[in-house]
Protein backbone atom coordinates (compact mmCIF):
# COMPACT_ATOMS: atom_id res chain seq x y z
CA UNK A 1 0.00 0.00 0.00
CA UNK A 2 1.59 3.43 -1.31
CA UNK A 3 -0.09 6.80 0.48
CA UNK A 4 0.84 10.16 -0.74
CA UNK A 5 0.70 13.81 1.36
CA UNK A 6 -2.26 16.31 0.57
CA UNK A 7 -1.28 18.36 -2.23
CA UNK A 8 -3.48 20.86 -0.72
CA UNK A 9 -0.80 21.56 2.19
CA UNK A 10 2.10 22.08 -0.64
CA UNK A 11 0.16 23.72 -2.55
CA UNK A 12 -1.35 26.55 0.28
CA UNK A 13 2.34 26.72 1.74
CA UNK A 14 4.27 27.29 -2.01
CA UNK A 15 1.44 30.68 -2.21
CA UNK A 16 2.63 31.69 1.75
CA UNK A 17 6.01 31.57 0.51
CA UNK A 18 5.21 33.30 -2.68
CA UNK A 19 3.65 36.10 -0.56
CA UNK A 20 6.54 36.32 1.40
CA UNK A 21 8.76 36.64 -1.28
CA UNK A 22 6.82 39.26 -2.86
CA UNK A 23 6.54 41.43 0.30
CA UNK A 24 10.84 40.90 0.69
CA UNK A 25 10.99 42.28 -3.20
CA UNK A 26 8.68 44.42 -2.10
CA UNK A 27 10.33 45.82 1.37
CA UNK A 28 13.94 45.67 -0.83
CA UNK A 29 13.17 47.73 -3.28
CA UNK A 30 11.32 50.39 -1.33
CA UNK A 31 15.34 50.76 0.34
CA UNK A 32 14.78 48.14 3.42
CA UNK A 33 17.57 46.01 2.58
CA UNK A 34 16.46 43.21 5.00
CA UNK A 35 13.88 41.95 2.32
CA UNK A 36 16.20 40.57 0.09
CA UNK A 37 17.43 37.99 3.18
CA UNK A 38 13.91 37.59 3.93
CA UNK A 39 12.70 37.28 -0.41
CA UNK A 40 15.61 34.37 -0.65
CA UNK A 41 14.66 32.64 2.43
CA UNK A 42 11.06 32.30 1.59
CA UNK A 43 12.55 31.78 -1.97
CA UNK A 44 13.88 28.50 -0.83
CA UNK A 45 10.54 27.54 0.45
CA UNK A 46 8.70 28.15 -2.92
CA UNK A 47 11.64 25.73 -4.38
CA UNK A 48 10.62 22.60 -1.92
CA UNK A 49 7.39 23.29 -2.15
CA UNK A 50 7.24 23.23 -5.68
CA UNK A 51 9.57 19.64 -5.65
CA UNK A 52 6.78 18.20 -3.39
CA UNK A 53 4.38 18.79 -5.85
CA UNK A 54 6.18 16.81 -8.53
CA UNK A 55 4.74 13.03 -8.35
CA UNK A 56 7.17 10.16 -6.79
CA UNK A 57 9.10 13.08 -4.35
CA UNK A 58 6.78 11.92 -1.47
CA UNK A 59 5.37 8.74 0.37
CA UNK A 60 4.96 6.25 2.23
CA UNK A 61 5.23 2.64 0.82
CA UNK A 62 3.74 -0.09 3.51
CA UNK A 63 4.77 -4.10 2.64
CA UNK A 64 4.87 -6.94 4.69
CA UNK A 65 8.62 -6.66 5.52
CA UNK A 66 8.47 -3.08 6.25
CA UNK A 67 7.57 0.65 5.38
CA UNK A 68 9.45 3.15 3.31
CA UNK A 69 9.10 6.74 3.46
CA UNK A 70 10.14 9.25 0.79
CA UNK A 71 10.33 12.84 1.53
CA UNK A 72 12.08 15.18 -1.24
CA UNK A 73 13.47 12.36 -2.79
CA UNK A 74 15.56 11.23 0.01
CA UNK A 75 14.11 7.35 1.11
CA UNK A 76 14.46 5.53 4.37
CA UNK A 77 13.42 1.71 5.01
CA UNK A 78 13.09 0.09 7.93
CA UNK A 79 12.17 -3.61 9.21
CA UNK A 80 9.04 -3.82 11.09
CA UNK A 81 11.49 -5.85 13.20
CA UNK A 82 13.61 -2.37 14.74
CA UNK A 83 9.94 -0.92 15.95
CA UNK A 84 8.61 -0.97 19.18
CA UNK A 85 5.33 1.16 18.35
CA UNK A 86 4.13 3.83 16.11
CA UNK A 87 2.13 6.38 18.12
CA UNK A 88 0.52 9.93 17.75
CA UNK A 89 2.61 12.71 19.27
CA UNK A 90 1.34 16.33 19.49
CA UNK A 91 4.13 18.84 18.85
CA UNK A 92 3.48 21.93 21.44
CA UNK A 93 4.53 25.41 21.51
CA UNK A 94 3.79 26.97 25.05
CA UNK A 95 1.16 24.53 25.72
CA UNK A 96 -0.50 24.92 22.15
CA UNK A 97 -0.55 21.90 19.92
CA UNK A 98 0.75 23.24 16.58
CA UNK A 99 1.13 20.04 14.82
CA UNK A 100 0.54 16.50 14.99
CA UNK A 101 2.83 13.23 13.87
CA UNK A 102 3.25 9.55 13.65
CA UNK A 103 6.16 8.76 16.23
CA UNK A 104 7.55 5.72 16.80
CA UNK A 105 10.18 3.80 19.30
CA UNK A 106 12.71 1.50 17.67
CA UNK A 107 13.01 -2.16 19.94
CA UNK A 108 15.53 -2.10 22.53
CA UNK A 109 18.18 -4.31 20.77
CA UNK A 110 18.16 -1.76 17.83
CA UNK A 111 21.93 0.09 17.57
CA UNK A 112 21.81 2.78 14.83
CA UNK A 113 21.58 6.32 15.86
CA UNK A 114 21.73 5.95 19.31
CA UNK A 115 22.76 9.79 20.37
CA UNK A 116 20.25 11.05 17.43
CA UNK A 117 17.37 8.92 19.03
CA UNK A 118 18.26 10.10 22.56
CA UNK A 119 18.19 13.61 21.09
CA UNK A 120 14.61 13.25 19.04
CA UNK A 121 13.03 11.64 22.31
CA UNK A 122 14.17 14.70 24.35
CA UNK A 123 12.36 17.39 21.52
CA UNK A 124 9.83 15.09 20.30
CA UNK A 125 8.72 12.78 22.76
CA UNK A 126 9.85 10.15 20.34
CA UNK A 127 12.80 7.88 18.61
CA UNK A 128 11.62 8.49 15.17
CA UNK A 129 9.00 9.96 13.01
CA UNK A 130 7.65 9.69 10.00
CA UNK A 131 7.89 13.40 8.11
CA UNK A 132 3.85 13.84 7.02
CA UNK A 133 0.70 11.72 7.59
CA UNK A 134 -0.29 10.99 4.29
CA UNK A 135 -4.10 12.31 4.14
CA UNK A 136 -4.69 10.74 7.52
CA UNK A 137 -4.87 11.94 10.82
CA UNK A 138 -1.96 10.94 12.91
CA UNK A 139 -3.70 8.61 15.02
CA UNK A 140 -4.89 6.76 12.09
CA UNK A 141 -2.16 6.30 10.69
CA UNK A 142 -0.78 4.93 13.70
CA UNK A 143 -3.22 2.52 13.56
CA UNK A 144 -2.19 1.35 10.07
CA UNK A 145 0.96 1.12 10.81
CA UNK A 146 0.80 -0.51 14.04
CA UNK A 147 -1.72 -3.41 12.42
CA UNK A 148 0.91 -3.71 9.55
CA UNK A 149 3.40 -4.57 12.34
CA UNK A 150 1.37 -7.03 14.76
CA UNK A 151 1.05 -8.89 11.25
CA UNK A 152 4.43 -9.50 10.86
CA UNK A 153 5.12 -10.07 13.56
CA UNK A 154 2.22 -13.25 13.88
CA UNK A 155 3.24 -14.18 10.21
CA UNK A 156 6.90 -14.42 11.59
CA UNK A 157 6.26 -15.90 15.24
CA UNK A 158 6.03 -19.25 13.59
CA UNK A 159 8.85 -19.07 12.34
CA UNK A 160 10.98 -17.95 15.25
CA UNK A 161 9.27 -20.89 17.62
CA UNK A 162 10.25 -23.28 14.75
CA UNK A 163 13.62 -22.09 14.76
CA UNK A 164 13.99 -22.47 18.84
CA UNK A 165 12.54 -25.66 18.67
CA UNK A 166 15.46 -27.00 15.91
CA UNK A 167 17.83 -25.19 17.94
CA UNK A 168 16.62 -27.57 21.01
CA UNK A 169 16.60 -30.87 18.65
CA UNK A 170 20.01 -29.83 17.71
CA UNK A 171 21.06 -29.48 21.11
CA UNK A 172 22.55 -25.86 20.13
CA UNK A 173 20.07 -24.16 23.01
Amino acid sequence: MTLYPKRSQAVGLFFLCGIFVGIGIWMGITGDWIGYPIAGFFGLGVVVFIIQLIPGSAYLRLDPEGFTFCSLYRRKTLSWSVIDRFYSVAMRQTGLKVHEMVGFNFVSSYDSSQLGRQISSAVAECEGGLPNTYGKSAEELACLMNEGMRRWRESNSGEEDSSRTEAVDNGSA
